[in-house]
């Protein structure tokens, strides 16, 4: 049997280069990304620790201790009271950390093993999971673990130039995607001829599917790798959901679709959890439901669910989203959760897709202790369902006043800096901000950027994070540290190609209000930039 232990999450494709050391020996195995933790593969774990309460005059076994460090030891091979041996070799993991191949437990006397039946059936039981492993069959598992090795560090290399390219690729794509798109956007504004707009949607449409696939990309690489990590941030369910509502509203409204979502009064003010990856799952759910919906429209709501958790501060969250459209097949209800699976055959498919949403939907939803689940019939519509585990804040802060909505629809003249080597995405980040009544100000570099908050009165600065000279991150530490002549409360957005919550969890250290990946749409820009004013005296232009 072998085990992929869950604390660590080891990537999956381990469990097959491990089978046929398994097949081949029948002794447990599995790769442990924790080393200085006791686990063993499943089911000699559980076997180990009957056997130990069906014979206790045998004595203790160290090995059950809680928490029990590996000196060296226990660094390779062990034999408990009862007979029983666990070896362990050390490995280097697709991330280049540390791990261990678990080989074990197994019996090394066969006549260990025979003296133990007949005690009782739990016992016998747990002696037919526990194989023996004769010493001139030992030199196997040797040779297995030196050729296991070798590939594992080839991987590791592998994987982390893989994932490497991965995020630069991302980010040479999402430059140009963010003008494509702007510019798009910008046009649809104006156009009003219907052929020539049909073309133009027709080109936002593909867009937006080549920025979903590069984004899907991006996120199974890192499931892939175990490195899917959620945030822990104090947000506002309320105002996120709104800000996505009304956006997914727009969308529907271009389809000729109904829209309606409500959020249950008893959904709290404030939680911690992972904002973004909540409203990536809700607004995969809702762009399907768009997709595969023709006439009629959707229905959206954010209900309280029962939690069976033991925290007092636990909250857990339902979100249901129904639509009209076409419908699941009964039989492709299940596999429309496996990543690159299609809701219909490849050749004949009408809805162009990569097979990815659902699949990282479902795993981000698992990793929040939630399950995605979908009720559907032909022709009548679907409904998915979610829950999603998150907390109570320990002191709720306080409930965000009006002065945070005092410009809902015009910039009323606020001076915006924007630090980006890029013309195209000046041009279209100046354009929407003109449009809304901010007033601003592009800049090539970050060494510009300090020259004008060095000069004059500045309410916000939006920033590319990578430009030649000085990067983005350094100049947010500057003006954090009060180095810019600005003063050091100013808000700071950052603008980026380099979209993987790594890349935000670092924005947001170095002290920026807020982080955008690219490309930006209108309304993501224009609602972040308000919640980065809000309550902000503005200055005079």
């Amino acid at each position: 049997m072998v085990k992929d232990v869950p604390s660590a999450e080891a990537p999956r494709s381990l469990k097959r280069l491990l089978d046929p050391l398994t097949g081949l020996l029948g002794v447990p195995v599995a790769v442990n990304t924790n080393p200085g933790m006791p686990v063993w593969p499943d089911p000699g774990a559980e076997a180990h620790a009957i056997l130990h309460r069906e014979f206790p005059e045998r004595g203790p076994c160290p090995w059950l201790a809680p928490d029990l460090p590996l000196d060296e030891a226990h660094t390779r091979k062990s034999v408990c009271p009862l007979g029983l041996a666990v070896e362990r070799f050390p490995l280097v993991l697709r991330d280049g950390r540390p791990g261990e191949l678990i080989v074990g437990p197994y019996f090394t006397n066969p006549a260990d093993r025979q003296a133990l039946f007949g005690r009782s059936r739990a016992a016998d039981a747990a002696l037919h999971v526990l194989p023996c492993l004769l010493p001139q069959r030992r030199g196997l598992i040797e040779h297995f673990y030196r050729e296991f090795a070798a590939f594992a560090g080839s991987a590791a290399r592998a994987g982390a130039a893989k994932e490497q390219f991965l995020a630069n690729m991302s980010h040479e794509l999402r430059t140009p995607l963010n003008g494509i798109m702007g510019m798009l956007s910008l046009l649809l504004q104006s156009e009003g001829d219907g052929r020539r707009r049909q073309f133009l949607e027709l080109a936002m449409n593909a867009s937006n599917q080549l920025l979903g696939v590069i984004n899907a990309l991006l996120d199974l690489n890192g499931i892939a790798s175990g490195r899917l990590v959620l945030a822990e941030e104090l947000f506002e369910p309320r105002r996120m959901l709104s800000e996505l509502f009304a956006m997914c509203a727009e969308d529907a409204a271009s389809r000729g679709l109904a829209f309606q979502a409500a959020v249950a009064d008893d959904v709290p003010v404030q939680l911690v959890g992972d904002p973004q990856r909540l409203r990536q799952v809700l607004l995969n759910l809702i762009h399907n439901a768009l997709k595969y919906t023709e006439h009629g429209g959707l229905d959206v709501a954010v209900t309280m669910a029962p939690t069976q958790s033991a925290r007092s501060d636990a909250a857990k969250l339902l979100f249901t989203v129904r639509d009209t459209g076409i419908g699941i097949a009964p039989d492709r209800q299940e596999a429309i959760f496996d990543h690159f699976a299609i809701g219909e055959p490849f050749l004949g498919k009408r809805y162009a897709q990569a097979g990815l949403g659902l699949g990282i939907a479902r795993d981000i939803v698992e990793k929040m202790g939630g399950r995605l689940r979908v009720e559907s019939e032909l022709g009548q519509g679907s409904t998915f369902t979610f829950t999603a585990e998150l907390r109570r804040p320990c002191v709720e802060c306080p409930t965000p006043t009006t002065n945070e909505t005092a410009h809902p629809t015009g910039g009323g003249g606020a001076v915006i800096v924007h630090a980006e080597d890029d013309p195209v995405a000046q041009l279209l980040v100046r354009r929407i901000l003109e449009d809304r009544g901010y007033v601003p100000i592009s800049v090539d570099s970050c060494e510009g950027l300090f020259d004008i908050l060095g000069s004059r009165p500045v309410d916000m600065v939006l920033m590319d994070v990578t430009m030649p000279g000085l990067c983005g991150l350094e100049s947010t530490r500057r003006i954090r540290r009060g180095e810019s002549g600005a003063a050091a409360d100013i808000p700071v957005v950052g603008l980026s190609g380099s979209a993987t919550p790594e890349d935000r969890r670092q924005g947001l250290l170095a002290g920026m209000t807020d982080y955008i990946a690219k490309p930006v749409t209108r309304f993501e820009l224009l609602a972040v930039v308000q919640r980065a004013l809000a309550g902000r005296p503005f200055r005079a232009a």
